[in-house]
């Protein structure tokens, strides 16, 4: 390998862990605080928060891996430019196909771990994500329940306050008011729990009261009770249901369906845009003296959105039968490939209209 091609891939190895990074971080911290919202709403059991937030990093690699290859390319490249180093090497007689040369051998790893990604490690996340929150919500059905706060029972039946919730499930301190027709009940207990019996939810009391015509209307009823036991089947959390993207690629591959085939054409579509959105990227990077590093930067992710954006749009036509399955979402990357592969001349060798005078 030659001084010049270390020195090349030492560029472009450096910028893309940098913008990897950059990227990871501000779309984790938006999902983080998605996340942490749930988690305080009690939609999500807090244990689990850190590892669901884990699990949805090779989703946010589909979408990012693409785009990283194209802002890494053109800020090294970039820099090159700006700093005039292109000029001298194309003095020597280094010209435009040895970059491509280099830019594909750099890129060709990235498709591989794109491909890892997109046919097995996404797929696995997704399913061990479900699997996950569902274990959670089975072992901690109070996932609904928030310490502290007013809970409504489900069906608007009354209000349930805890003011502390271990992660055992053990209470202290509980108000419950039931509301039922023209009935009310109100019951305090200083501990309580959950447990299953018979495959329900019951609500279990210790040592606490019960009143019964608060509000008035009929006759005042106290009564005192060692163990109250409740069924509440409403406060089991729902189990979501398997989701397409579970789906391993093998099982994809041998689906006829046209909704598995577009499903298996965008897992292959998108290792493949990292080669040709680096592609693009390269084309992009030329840049005269004076416009600056970034000049070409909002270009380039105007190109990224509508890339994606017809991606996804492909993708949607394929499944409702609109578009013919054999073109598929390799179209938009094919259009960009000769885009980036193009030379400049064969677009000038074009013949323009003339406008008659």
């Amino acid at each position: 390998m030659r001084i010049l091609d270390k020195y090349l891939y030492k560029e472009l190895m450096a910028t893309f862990f940098a913008v990897l990074v950059v990227l990871l971080l501000i779309t984790f911290g938006t999902e983080a605080t998605r996340l942490l919202a749930k988690a305080v709403e009690g939609k999500l059991p807090a244990s689990i928060v850190f590892q669901v937030l884990v699990l949805q990093i090779p989703t946010a690699l589909e979408l990012i891996l693409p785009l990283v290859a194209l802002l890494s390319v053109m800020l090294a490249m970039g820099r090159l430019y700006q700093d005039r180093e292109i000029v001298v090497l194309n003095s020597c007689g280094i010209g435009r196909g040895y970059f491509q040369k280099i830019m594909t051998r750099f890129l060709i790893p990235m498709v591989v771990l794109t491909a890892l990604v997109t046919l097995w490690l996404t797929p696995w996340a997704v399913k061990t994500e479900r699997a996950l929150i569902a274990q959670a919500q089975v072992t901690a059905p109070l996932a609904g329940l928030v310490a502290g706060r007013f809970n409504s029972l489900p069906q608007s039946n009354g209000v349930l306050y805890a003011h502390t919730i271990g992660r055992d499930g053990e209470m202290s301190d509980i108000w419950i008011r039931l509301v039922e027709g023209e009935r009310d009940q109100t019951i305090i207990a200083p501990r309580g729990f959950f447990e299953w019996k018979d495959d329900r939810l019951a609500l279990v009391l210790l040592n606490g009261l019960s009143y019964e015509g608060l509000l008035g209307g009929e006759q005042l009823s106290v009564r005192e009770f060692g163990r109250f036991d409740g069924f509440l089947p409403d406060l089991q959390a729902s189990v979501a249901q398997p989701k397409r993207q579970e789906k391993n690629s093998f099982a994809l591959w041998q689906s006829e369906t046209l909704e598995d085939q577009a499903m298996l054409q965008w897992r292959l579509a998108v290792p493949l845009s990292v080669l040709v959105l680096g592609l693009v990227a390269l084309k992009l990077s030329k840049t005269e003296p004076r416009q600056g590093r970034f000049a070409k930067l909002f270009i380039a992710i105007v190109l990224y959105v509508f890339y994606m954006q017809s991606m996804i749009t492909l993708d949607d036509w394929v499944k409702a039968g609109i578009w013919p399955i054999d073109l598929g979402l390799w179209i938009v990357p094919a259009l960009f490939l000769l885009y980036a592969l193009g030379s400049p001349k064969i677009w000038s060798r074009i013949p323009k209209l003339k406008v008659a005078k």
